[in-house]
């Protein structure tokens, strides 16, 4: 846990929003202590979802380098926990430019 900082995606096992379940997905970690991790759910499947929920969605710029596949967006609607000593993979981390990108966007949503 060390190594761990705000920013760093990884791929975790999360709950599904109507408790019917869990995946493994990548997510974004924003807050984490001994206990629990905080983290954003992080999506390749922008264009499947209405202009509002698009509106909430951060895209990540530099996804290669930060550790994804293909093209995503982070999903800033809400954060979710996940407790800390599950098993997760780190992917990255997300660059200094998406990063300062990241704070702006989350600053003009908390503003309206």
């Amino acid at each position: 846990m060390d190594d761990l900082q705000r920013y760093t995606l990884l791929v975790a096992r999360v709950a599904f929003d109507d408790g019917t379940g869990s995946k493994s997905r990548p997510v974004m970690l924003i807050k984490f202590d001994d206990e629990t991790l905080k983290v954003l759910k992080i999506t390749s499947r922008f264009r499947y979802k209405s202009e509002e929920i698009q509106s909430k969605y951060f895209e990540i710029i530099d996804w290669f380098k930060a550790g994804l596949k293909k093209p995503s967006w982070i999903d800033t609607v809400r954060y979710y926990e996940v407790a800390n000593g599950h098993c997760f993979d780190v992917l990255g981390r997300l660059t200094d430019r998406d990063i300062e990108r990241f704070k702006a966007f989350i600053k003009e949503r908390l503003s309206n």
